[in-house]
């Protein structure tokens, strides 16, 4: 028996994949580079399954912290679920990791003026 780490179902390990969301068996990117894991969290993204996505992005970065482009989808998936002030952190490193970019800039701003507007 497995427990999906993305979606929490619960299913016979027989084909290695969650049956339910097609995550790997065992983890997210237990055995798979950052860049597929990066990917699958783009496609979460793109079907708005942002607490997946955030999940998938998370595993990418710890197995490769150096790409700008995780950390800013990061802040993207955090900032749609709500969580502004880890948006807001995600972006920051996306920003040192990618300076001069106009949309990370945009990003920061509108995270740091939902953190504002929490505050009120």
């Amino acid at each position: 028996m497995a427990v999906c780490s993305i979606c929490g179902t619960m299913f016979d390990n027989v084909g290695g994949t969650c049956p339910e969301c097609g995550a790997p068996a065992g983890g997210a990117g237990t055995d798979q580079p950052a860049e597929a894991i990066y990917q699958e969290a783009l496609r979460r993204m793109k079907a708005a399954q942002f607490g997946d996505a955030k999940g998938l992005l998370v595993d990418a970065i710890q197995k490769d912290s150096s790409k700008g482009d995780y950390h800013f989808y990061l802040g993207s998936a955090n900032y749609k679920i709500g969580d502004y002030q880890a948006a807001y952190k995600a972006f920051q490193q996306a920003d040192r990791l990618m300076p001069d970019n106009d949309r990370i800039h945009k990003c920061l701003v509108a995270a740091r003026q939902r953190m504002t507007e929490e505050k009120q």
